[in-house]
């Protein structure tokens, strides 16, 4: 029987397949330092979206959340280069990965969103968003954990071994991970109410974009357009 992604813990993650949570990572620590200036038209956007996150956080439901502040993020940041990788939401992935006893674990869910290669089959991901929860929902489900696991299941198939980028939100709190072989760790949580912490979460992102970009450029092969 196959365990949705929603269903993974942590925990479940670390004692299954044998990875660990660092307390620090280079690479995690160096991409939380990103000093990505915001142009004129990403500061107005910015401060638009962020007023209207202060007004309604509380209310929005999991869809107004997307909808109305994250997609701005997002649109901003353009994930995207045309012909060479793009943004994908609500993709499903299937793999089979060993667990510590070298047993055979079908994995299978669907991504909230993610950054690949690809504009209509996603391939080689590189960034995870995952959750978008509202504070007032009461859910079973692990944040970090459904994200990890999305992680660790598109590492295995990933042609390039690399740290792989992510966050996770809960209404205006924001966590980023990165994964780097076997181990993982996890920020402090940024406070998207906050108008400091919502430009650096941005500039976070447009890190990862630069990240993103450079790893490209290093695959053999790749059309670069």
């Amino acid at each position: 029987m196959i365990k949705p992604f929603e269903r993974w813990k942590y925990e479940e993650i670390e004692l299954c397949f044998g990875i660990e949570r660092a307390e620090q990572l280079p690479s995690l620590d160096t991409w939380l330092q990103a000093n990505e200036p915001a142009d004129d038209f990403e500061k107005e956007t910015l401060s638009r979206a962020h007023q209207q996150l202060v007004r309604k956080v509380e209310a929005w439901n999991e869809d107004e959340l997307k909808f109305f502040f994250l997609a701005h993020v997002i649109t901003l940041v353009n994930f995207s280069k045309p012909k060479v990788y793009s943004s994908f939401s609500q993709r499903t992935i299937a793999v089979t990965l060993k667990d510590i006893h070298q047993n055979d674990i079908p994995l299978r869910g669907r991504i909230e969103f993610f950054v690949a290669l690809g504009e209509q089959i996603p391939r080689q991901p590189f960034f995870f968003l995952n959750e978008y929860k509202p504070l007032t929902k009461t859910t079973p489900s692990d944040p970090l954990g459904q994200l990890l696991i999305a992680m660790l299941s598109t590492q295995s198939i990933n042609t390039e071994p690399a740290p792989l980028y992510g966050a996770y939100i809960i209404g205006k709190l924001w966590q980023f991970v990165v994964l780097d072989g076997q181990k993982y760790a996890v920020s402090k949580s940024f406070d998207a109410t906050d108008k400091t912490d919502l430009f650096q979460i941005f500039s976070i992102l447009k890190r990862c974009k630069v990240y993103i970009e450079e790893r490209i450029a290093t695959i053999p092969g790749l059309k670069q357009v």
